[in-house]
C-alpha cells in the first residue's frame, strides 16, 4: 500500500475520519488515481502507523477512515544527526535522500572553511524543498518518522550544538582509527553526531577544534571518498554495526 506522512503530535484513533492535506489529496487523485474503497498507510510522524480506507474521493478533497493502528517500524536503534558540509545543490539533496533511506534522523548543513557553498541561512522555500525530499524518501524507504532538516550552521556553532549527543565523530582523511574499531569500544550509544567535511576534507585546524569539543576523528578507509559518498557510507556503517 502507498504510504503517506500526515503529522499529528498525539496520533489518531481507530474509526476516526481523516481529511488528507491538499498536496496529498492531489497525489491520491491525480497521480495514483485511487478511488473510494482503496486503502493506504498513514504515519503520524510520532510513532504511529495506520491503515486507512478512502471513504470519499473528489477532485479537490479526499477523506478516509482509520481502520487499524499499530507502532511504526523501520527506525534504527541509534539516532544519527548528520552534520554535512554544504555542497552543490544536487549533491546535498542526494545526501538528504539517501541519508533518509539508510536511517539518519536529522540533517544539519554546516559551513566549513572549504565548503563550496558559504550559506549560513537559506530561504524558507529551499528549506521546505529539503524537507519534502526527506519526507518522500521516508515514505519510499518505509521509515517510521521523517528526519528533520535544519538551517545551516557555522562549523563552530555545530560543534557546540553537537554536545548533546552521546558520541561525536568527525571524518578525517588523515586519521587511521577505523569507524568499526571505535564503535566496538562504545556500547549502548544511542545518539551520535557525525561530521562530514567538504571536498578536500576538514582543515587541520577544524579537526583539532573538533577534538577540543570531544569529537573523535575517524577514518572511513584507505580510499578518498566524495563528501556525499562519505556521508552515506559512514551513516550506513554506524547503523549496521549498532543494530547488529
Amino acid at each position: 500500500m502507498h504510504r503517506f506522512f500526515i503529522p499529528h503530535p498525539t496520533g489518531y484513533e481507530v474509526n476516526q475520519q481523516l481529511t488528507f492535506p491538499d498536496e496529498t489529496a492531489h497525489q491520491l487523485v491525480h497521480v495514483l488515481r485511487l478511488r473510494a474503497g482503496n486503502r493506504v498507510v498513514v504515519l503520524d510522524d510520532a510513532g504511529g502507523l495506520y491503515e486507512v480506507t478512502l471513504t470519499a474521493v473528489s477532485r479537490h478533497r479526499v477523506t478516509g477512515q482509520i481502520l487499524t493502528r499499530r507502532p511504526a517500524q523501520g527506525e534504527p536503534s541509534v539516532k544519527i544527526t548528520l552534520y554535512q558540509s554544504l555542497t552543490r545543490r544536487e549533491k546535498f539533496e542526494w545526501v538528504l535522500q539517501k541519508g533518509t533511506e539508510v536511517g539518519v534522523v536529522r540533517f544539519v548543513p554546516i559551513v566549513t572553511q572549504r565548503s563550496l557553498v558559504q550559506e549560513t541561512a537559506v530561504k524558507p522555500q529551499k528549506l521546505a524543498r529539503w524537507q519534502k525530499i526527506a519526507t518522500e524518501a521516508a515514505e519510499q524507504s518505509h521509515r517510521g518518522v521523517v528526519p528533520t532538516v535544519s538551517q545551516p550552521l557555522l562549523f563552530q556553532d555545530a560543534l557546540q550544538a553537537a554536545q548533546q549527543h552521546d558520541l561525536r565523530l568527525i571524518a578525517s582523511v588523515t586519521e587511521s582509527e577505523s569507524l568499526h574499531l571505535l564503535l566496538s569500544r562504545h556500547s549502548n550509544i544511542r545518539q551520535i553526531g557525525l561530521f562530514i567535511g567538504p571536498e578536500g576534507g576538514f582543515s587541520e585546524d577544524e579537526v583539532e577544534n573538533g577534538r577540543h569539543h570531544n569529537a573523535i576523528p575517524i577514518s572511513l578507509g584507505s580510499r578518498v571518498l566524495r563528501t556525499e559518498t562519505a556521508a552515506i557510507v559512514a551513516s550506513a556503517n554506524i547503523i549496521f554495526q549498532c543494530d547488529a
